[in-house]
């Protein structure tokens, strides 16, 4: 790679102080003249037919401005009832427990308190469809639709045997059987995951205002303005050029507010009440409303010959997306295509289903469904390691697809650095440290765990601006979200390229109204995709400011360099064009000889860039207990380059600690009625600083890809594989594998005294 200057160097972030100090706006602290507070009713039933909604009390309460219905969601033949997104209210049917059904709009919390607990809704309850595996067995009861003049053929065409089968797909290469036939040992299991969720800090909350012109301003939570905005357009039939988004600082999302599930809401208020609104969720409702990552069920066999080389692979993949056909999670294709296309196999059957029931829809969250694959596919690497006497590393290392081998799809891997990774990981004293003792003078079992993740750069469409400051500094303007410091990383990228100091580059954050087009701030694709438009943004400038410079110097290009100062001559120091001159020449309403200095960047990467992270770790367990504690966890992620390997190794210990979570405490609990059942941080439990050991952290720099100064995705690989280097650990603790997540004290208890963990 070639050298670089501003870009690998370990940057604070630029919003650091601000933050710290207190002083970043987030969505609660926006304030408006005579603002209101918005409140929703849920539904208190997984499935129901809404009979009647009484809100004659409600509206009739003293400090009420507004009361809303489906009934008062204009109609749009954008509407789509089988989109999450769309039904932001419920209409004929309650889907699941907590789905909006009355929203009020008052003066204050108590007031709307108060509305909500005078409204009378009549319902007549469905039966509920809880269990995925149950959900698609022949004459489950199904959950219901809404129906529209447009889709009533459709749905009516739906009552058929298997009415919960939202989609199914089979990848499927080889003769299977054979493969099987062929192999020395084939391992067969079946493996959950439950419904978590995200666990960010700061609910998801909407300030909406309407200016009876006919134009709302919003200020929201979300991770993708733009498509915040299209969602406002397209359930509420108000012009997309009438809405301006604007996005506060965002405290934790994780693929949780992908583009807000509550704007139309918050709209839909500020309209009938003719004053802004403020919605914002309490943390009952983020657990029961909001948008979870998917439980799933995945039966998978796979066969190995005796010298380790893998053969076959089988599975079934139920996929638990709640009860929206169209949603922005994950699907069971994903999980099945990730448990195929990390290793070798001659032949795979892959059949994947998603399945509807009635709880809330499923969403994205840190590497959708990846997770999920790698529970399954990496326990089974692990337990074949041990029937085969083989290094579980060195397994993987053997069968992993390198560049060339065929995917799911049948398509050629490209190049990639898993082998660079699981190489630093087998090198790093994380592996080639003795491991503990099985049991240990402290009474514990201990045991070493090591997994593979893998997720591809998002490749997004993304747009930019620069421009030239009378102060000589550069200001960017985005339309895109920092919610994970991007900003530095991207303001290092435009330094780099423009061959001037971080400290000259002002990045501005504009909404809707103001920014060009800029993409979701997640997927793992902020710096590839954001990153290359802001790359060629500044080389636009760059180019604008040696032309300009070489015209005032009376030189050529060539003979120009650039630094904090400005352009100069490189051969003769003294002779140069300060940033400020070349402003002025730019703007001076009677000197100016050229326009302003202003540039654009709008691009599309073209080449995939997979990228691989892989975890050991080490636990404890108490046999008396079943209590795991973590002792050691050390991560290795190939990012491409590390623009800013500060920020990346924030990523990789934050995306650690959530995994670690998801493997031992985390479980969104629904009862057979469809009701959550631990509502609350009290009884959802999510990793503190106080579960977790030092996170070990290894950059691995693979090239791949054309990201900018070769840089690749970095927030979401880490996510993937803890969860299950934890549960391998523990299998070599406890001497035997559970098989359902989270790995809970009564579960190794049970299985450590041979009880069933039904």
């Amino acid at each position: 790679m070639p050298e670089t200057h501003v870009v690998g160097q370990p940057l604070p972030r630029t919003d650091a102080e601000e933050k710290v100090r207190g002083e970043a706006i987030f969505a609660t602290d926006v304030q408006l003249p005579r603002l209101l507070v918005g409140k929703f009713l849920g539904s208190a039933h997984a499935h129901a037919e809404i009979l009647s909604i009484d809100t004659s009390q409600a509206e009739a309460l003293p400090g009420v401005r507004a009361v809303i219905t489906a009934a008062d969601i204009p109609k749009v033949d954008t509407y789509d009832p089988d989109n999450r997104n769309h039904a932001f209210m419920a209409r004929r049917f309650a889907v699941y427990a907590g789905q909006p059904v009355v929203a009020v709009a008052a003066d204050d919390l108590t007031t709307a308190g108060a509305a909500l607990e005078l409204i009378k809704v009549e319902y007549r309850p469905l039966p509920v469809v809880f269990d995925v595996r149950e959900a698609i067995l022949p004459g489950s009861p199904a959950v219901s639709r809404e129906v529209t003049a447009d889709t009533e053929s459709e749905a009516a065409t739906e009552e058929q045997e298997l009415p919960n089968l939202a989609n199914r797909h089979v990848f499927e290469h080889g003769d299977t059987d054979a493969a099987f036939a062929e192999s020395d040992v084939v391992v067969e299991r079946t493996y959950t995951v439950p419904v978590v969720h995200h666990g960010y800090i700061e609910p998801h909350a909407v300030t909406a205002h309407w200016d009876r012109a006919g134009h709302v301003t919003v200020w929201e939570c979300v991770q993708s303005p733009f498509e915040a905005r299209d969602l406002i357009a397209d359930t509420l039939g108000i012009p997309h050029t009438n809405i301006a988004l604007n996005t506060t600082e965002v405290g934790g999302a994780f693929g949780g507010k992908w583009k807000g599930i509550y704007g139309p809401l918050g709209v839909l208020l500020a309209i009938k009440a003719g004053r802004p609104v403020k919605l914002i969720l309490s943390r009952h409702e983020e657990l029961i409303s909001a948008n979870p990552a998917p439980h799933t069920v995945i039966w998978i066999k796979t066969g190995v010959k005796d010298n380790g080389t893998l053969t076959a692979l089988e599975a079934k993949v139920l996929m638990d997306v709640g009860a929206f056909p169209k949603h922005d999670g994950p699907s069971a294709i994903g999980v099945s295509a990730m448990m195929r296309n990390k290793y070798k196999f001659q032949a795979w059957r892959l059949e994947s289903q998603d399945v509807l029931t009635n709880k809330v829809a499923i969403g994205p969250y840190r590497a959708p469904g990846a997770p999920n694959a790698a529970f399954a596919i990496e326990s089974q690497l692990d337990e074949i390691a041990s029937r085969l006497g083989l290094d579980p590393l060195a397994l993987r290392l053997q069968n992993v697809v390198d560049e060339g081998d065929l995917l799911v799809g049948l398509q050629p891997q490209v190049k990639n650095g898993v082998k660079e990774t699981l190489t630093a990981l087998a090198e790093h004293p994380a592996w080639t440290d003795p491991p503990p003792p099985r049991r240990g003078d402290d009474g514990l079992l201990h045991g070493r765990g090591v997994a593979l993740g893998a997720w591809g750069s998002g490749m997004w469409p993304a747009s930019a601006s620069a421009t030239l400051e009378a102060d000589g500094k550069i200001r960017v303007i985005l339309g895109q979200v920092d919610v994970s410091g991007s900003y530095t990383s991207l303001a290092q990228i435009v330094a780099e390229t423009l061959g001037v100091s971080a400290q000259k580059i002002v990045m501005k954050k504009a909404g809707t109204d103001h920014a060009t087009y800029a993409p979701v701030s997640g997927g793992s694709g902020t710096i590839y995709s954001m990153g290359s438009a802001v790359e060629e943004a500044a080389r636009d400038l760059q180019a604008k400011f040696l032309k300009r410079a070489a015209q005032e110097l009376e030189v050529s290009e060539a003979e120009l360099e650039v630094n904090d100062e400005g352009v100069f001559v490189a051969a003769e120091p003294e002779r140069s064009c300060s940033f400020q001159r070349l402003y002025e020449l730019g703007t001076d309403i009677f000197l100016a000889k050229y326009p302003p200095v202003v540039s654009q960047g709008s691009t599309l990467p073209q080449q995939q860039a997979p990228t691989f992270a892989a975890t050991a770790a080490e636990v404890a367990v108490d046999p008396e207990t079943g209590q795991v504690t973590v002792t050691r966890l050390t991560t290795a992620q190939d990012v491409g380059k590390a623009i800013n390997p500060l920020s990346v190794d924030g990523q990789i210990q934050g995306a650690a600690a959530q995994s670690v979570g998801m493997a031992l405490w985390e479980e969104v609990m629904y009862d057979r009625e469809g009701q959550v059942g631990n509502p609350s941080l009290l009884d959802y439990h999510m990793p503190t600083a106080a579960d977790m050991p030092l996170i070990e952290t290894i950059i691995v720099e693979a090239p791949g890809g054309d990201g900018p100064y070769g840089a690749k995705g970095v927030g979401e690989p880490p996510m993937i594989p803890p969860v299950v280097a934890v549960a391998n650990a523990v299998a070599v603790a406890i001497g035997t594998r559970i098989y359902d997540l989270p790995i809970t004290p009564e579960r190794v208890w049970r299985a450590l005294n041979g009880r069933s963990n039904e």
